[in-house]
C-alpha cells in the first residue's frame, strides 16, 4: 500500500521543480529582470509574446507573471506564493487566469468565446490574464476574431501568447504585442541545475553523465529533466556513465576515437568492422553521422584554439581531444567535416542507407594528407623545390597544414587544388641519344646556372638539338636550387619539351659539368610566361608596380594568384 502511495504521489522533474519566482528562472535573465521592473514602475503591456525553443521557460514565466500581477504581498517583484490568489493560481483554481492550449483551442468560434468572456472583470484578482500555449496552432479565421480585443483591451486585461514558431504568427498580431524571445539553455547552467536537483534528491550522478545528458537535452532544461528522470529510473540512486550509455543507447564517444583511429591508421578492415558493430547494436546511422560531426568539430576547435575549455565533452576525454588534434591538420579537418556533412544529408534520401555510412567510413579512411599553399611558396623560395624527398618529409610531419596532396606531389607536376591549374601528363617518350658535341670551357659552377642560363640556350636551344622550344619566348624557367621549373605557354610546347626531357638533361649536364634536375609544367590559362612585351605588359597592369620576378610570373600563372600593389 505504502508502495502505491509513493507512485501515486510521484512528481515528475521537471514539475516538481519548475521556478516559482523570477530568480529561479534559469538563463532568462533578459526577460525577468524586464518583467519585475515592469511590475516595479507599473509599465506592463498588455499583450506579451514569449517565443523560444521549446521546454526554455516561456508557460513558467507566464505564470509565475500571473501571480506576481494578482498577489497581495509582492516582495520586491516577486510574488509570495503564499495568499490565497498566489495559492489559487498555484493549484490551477483561479478563474481569473486562463490557460488555453491554442493547438486544440485554434477555431474562430472559441477565440469568439474568449472575447465575450473577456470583457467581464476579474472575480477575485486585480488583472484577468490569458495564457494561450502555442498560438501559432490558431486558424487565421481565429488571429483576425482576436484582433479587435488585443488592440483595445479593457483595463483589467492582459494576454501572453508562447510560441515556439514565432514566423507563423500573423504580422498584425504580432505589431500588437510586446515581443520576449527566450534564449536555449547553456549547457553549463543546464549542468548546474542538474547537479542542484540531484542534491536535492540526493542522487549521485558522475560529471560524465551530467554532460551527457545536458547535450542530449540540445538546450532545452524541461528534456533534460525528462533525461534525468529516465536515467534514474534505469540506475537507481547512484547513476555512472556506462550504465546511462546502456539506459539512453547512446553511441559511447570511445566510439568515435576508435573511427579517428582507424582514420589516421588508415585501416580499411577496421573501419568495415565498425560500421557492422553499430549495424549489430541497432544505432541510428543518422544520429551516428551526428555524433561523428561534433567529434570532429570538437578536434577542429582544438586544433584552431589550441584551448580544451571550448568543446563540450567529459573531462575523461578532454585530453584525448588534445591528443588527436595532433594527428590532423586544419584544412583535413575540414575536408571531414564536409564529407560527413555532406553524407548526413544524403542518408535521408538514399534506399541503402548502410553502405552509403561505410563508403563515409572508408573515404575518411582513404584522405591523404595535404600541403598548405602557403607552405609550398615557402619550399619554391627556399630552393629546396618540389623533390619527392622533400615532399615526402613535409607529409610525414603531421602538424604541419596541408592542402594540396602530397601523393601528388611526389608523383608528376600535377598539384591537384581548386587553385592550381597545372596539367598532369604521363612520361611521355623520349628521342634517342643526341649526337656527341665538342663542348669545351664550359660552366660547372653550380652558383652560376641562372647566370649562365641564356648562354646555355644560344649554343642548345636550336632546332638542330630538338631544343628549339626552350627559348623564354615559349619557355620560362624558374631557378630553384639545382632544379630548373619549365614552364610552357602552350600544350604543342609542352609535348615538345616532355618528349625531349632527356636530350634536355643530357646537354644541361655536359654544359655544367653536373646533373641538374627539370620540372616540365604547362600553363593552363593559355597566356604565355614568356618575357615580351605582352606579357609584362599585362603582368604590371596586374601589380600596379614594377615587373614581376619569374618566380612570382610562375606563382600568378600555377596558382591563379592575384597580385595585390606592392
Amino acid at each position: 500500500m505504502s508502495k502505491d502511495n509513493n507512485q501515486i504521489n510521484f512528481i515528475v522533474t521537471a514539475r516538481k521543480w519548475r521556478p516559482l519566482l523570477f530568480k529561479d528562472v534559469v538563463g532568462q535573465e533578459h526577460i525577468t529582470k524586464t518583467m519585475q521592473n515592469a511590475l516595479r514602475t507599473n509599465r506592463m503591456h498588455h499583450a506579451l509574446l514569449f517565443s523560444g525553443p521549446r521546454g526554455v521557460g516561456k508557460t513558467t514565466t507566464a505564470r509565475i507573471l500571473a501571480r506576481a500581477l494578482n498577489c497581495e504581498n509582492l516582495i520586491d517583484s516577486e510574488p509570495c506564493n503564499q495568499c490565497s490568489s498566489c495559492l489559487s493560481i498555484l493549484d490551477s483554481k483561479s478563474m481569473d487566469v486562463i490557460e488555453i492550449d491554442g493547438a486544440s483551442n485554434n477555431s474562430v468560434d472559441d477565440i469568439r468565446k474568449l472575447r465575450e468572456n473577456s470583457k467581464y472583470p476579474p472575480s477575485s484578482s486585480r488583472y484577468k490574464m490569458y495564457i494561450i500555449d502555442e498560438v501559432h496552432m490558431l486558424s487565421t479565421s481565429a488571429f483576425n476574431a482576436l484582433l479587435k480585443t488585443l488592440e483595445e483591451p479593457p483595463p483589467h486585461l492582459l494576454f501572453v501568447f508562447a510560441t515556439t514558431e514565432q514566423h507563423k504568427v500573423p504580422a498584425t498580431i504580432l505589431s500588437r504585442c510586446q515581443r520576449h524571445e527566450f534564449r536555449r539553455m547553456e549547457m553549463d547552467k543546464i549542468i548546474s541545475h542538474l547537479t542542484y536537483i540531484a542534491e536535492k534528491e540526493e542522487i549521485e550522478i558522475d560529471n560524465e553523465s551530467l554532460i551527457t545528458i545536458a547535450r542530449k537535452a540540445d538546450g532545452s532544461m524541461r528534456d533534460s529533466q525528462s533525461i534525468f528522470d529516465q536515467v534514474v529510473a534505469f540506475s537507481g540512486k547512484n547513476v555512472i556513465y556506462s550504465e546511462m550509455v546502456d539506459a539512453l543507447h547512446l553511441i559511447d564517444t570511445d566510439f568515435f576515437f576508435r573511427i579517428s583511429q582507424a582514420g589516421i591508421d588508415k585501416n580499411f578492415e577496421e573501419m568495415l568492422l565498425v560500421a557492422k558493430d553499430i549495424s549489430n547494436k541497432g544505432y541510428d546511422l543518422q544520429e551516428c553521422l551526428g555524433g561523428l560531426l561534433e567529434h570532429y568539430r570538437n578536434l577542429l576547435t582544438v586544433k584552431v584554439t589550441n584551448k580544451l575549455d571550448l568543446i563540450d565533452a567529459p573531462d575523461s576525454f578532454i585530453e584525448k581531444y588534445k591528443k588527436f588534434s595532433d594527428y590532423y591538420s586544419k584544412p583535413d579537418l575540414m575536408r571531414i567535416l564536409n564529407l560527413i556533412s555532406s553524407t548526413e544529408q544524403a542518408l535521408r534520401f538514399t534506399s541503402q542507407p548502410k553502405v552509403k555510412f561505410e563508403l563515409c567510413l572508408l573515404n575518411l579512411a582513404s584522405i591523404d594528407n595535404a600541403i598548405e599553399i602557403s607552405e609550398l611558396l615557402t619550399e619554391l623560395k627556399s630552393g629546396k623545390g618540389l623533390s619527392q624527398n622533400n615532399s615526402n618529409s613535409v607529409a610525414k610531419d603531421r602538424n604541419s597544414s596541408f592542402t594540396v596532396s602530397s601523393s601528388k606531389l611526389s608523383q608528376s607536376p600535377k598539384i591537384v587544388d581548386s587553385s592550381l591549374k597545372v596539367e598532369k601528363t604521363e612520361e611521355a617518350k623520349v628521342q634517342k641519344q643526341p649526337m656527341n658535341v665538342d663542348l669545351t670551357n664550359q660552366k660547372s659552377d653550380k652558383a652560376n646556372l641562372e647566370n649562365s642560363w641564356q648562354e646555355f640556350l644560344n649554343k642548345f636551344a636550336k632546332a638542330e638539338f630538338g631544343l628549339q622550344y626552350l627559348t623564354q619566348s615559349y619557355c620560362t624557367p624558374v631557378f630553384l636550387n639545382q632544379e630548373v621549373v619549365l614552364n610552357a605557354s602552350g600544350q604543342i610546347i609542352f609535348e615538345n619539351i616532355t618528349n625531349n626531357k632527356k636530350n634536355i638533361l643530357h646537354y644541361l649536364e655536359v654544359f655544367f659539368g653536373h646533373k641538374i634536375s627539370i620540372k616540365i609544367l604547362q600553363n593552363d590559362t593559355g597566356s604565355s610566361l614568356a618575357k615580351d612585351a605582352n606579357t609584362d605588359s599585362s603582368l604590371n597592369s596586374n601589380s600596379g608596380s614594377s615587373e614581376l620576378n619569374p618566380l612570382e610570373k610562375t606563382i600568378v600563372n600555377l596558382f591563379g594568384a592575384k597580385v595585390s600593389p606592392r
